[in-house]
């Protein structure tokens, strides 16, 4: 006869996820409000009525990209801060993974400023075109080089799950992207101008990143 031990399922961490929620909540109300007091005297200084949709998502994902960004590198100088916010066992496991963690923070913050400085791009932004190219450029070329960095130092567990939001990733750019084209194709819509498309593989990554980390049971961790 063989018995079968089932493993006690790890109560949910209510009290964590609280947390996050609240300052998550409250961090991006707070950059939202900024945000929105910056691009309201910027269009009204420039005479518009309003930003172009394409201007106004590209700077909140980028947006976005930054909070993160700062949140994984404030948590990650302070571990006793990270485990409260961040994704995490306890601050043990931020020590133990600061070779990974900085260069991701990094890399998020450069990903991040490199689209809003696209997204401030002339004739609607203040920045001239080459000096918009040389941040966007410049900001996707050294993050993708702390990114590989990053992943160089990700564990057997890491390494899975960056192949398998890579492949979440492509899928989810195939349909979404690739769906928008089928219709604007056939006329039934406007097609994507090119910051909707470089906008779109910013947040399809996240998301896919997000289901990558959610199919494992690694949303909330720690207490």
């Amino acid at each position: 006869m063989t018995s079968e031990i089932e493993t006690p399922r790890r109560p949910f961490k209510w009290r964590k996820l609280l947390v996050q929620l609240v300052s998550g909540m409250a961090i991006g109300a707070l950059a939202g409000y900024g945000a929105g007091e910056v691009i309201g005297n910027y269009t009204e200084a420039r005479g518009l009525d309003e930003l172009p949709p394409s201007v106004e998502i590209a700077g909140l994902i980028a947006a976005l990209y930054i909070i993160v960004a700062a949140a994984l590198l404030a948590g990650s100088l302070s571990p006793s801060l990270g485990s409260k916010i961040l994704n995490v066992e306890d601050a043990d496991e931020i020590r133990e993974s600061q070779s990974q963690f900085v260069p991701t923070g990094i890399a998020m913050l450069l990903w991040g400023v490199a689209l809003l400085g696209l997204a401030l791009s002339a004739p609607v932004g203040p920045l001239a075109a080459s000096a918009a190219l040389g941040i966007g450029a410049g900001g996707l070329l050294i993050g993708t080089w702390f990114a590989i960095k990053a992943y160089r130092g990700s564990d057997e567990l890491m390494l899975a799950m960056n192949l398998e939001a890579g492949a979440i990733t492509y899928g989810l750019v195939l349909v979404v992207l690739g769906g928008w084209a089928m219709v604007a194709h056939v006329g039934y819509v406007a097609g994507p101008q090119p910051l909707d498309i470089l906008t779109a593989c910013y947040a399809l990554v996240l998301v896919a990143s997000f289901i990558a980390v959610g199919r494992r049971g690694l949303l909330i961790r720690g207490g």
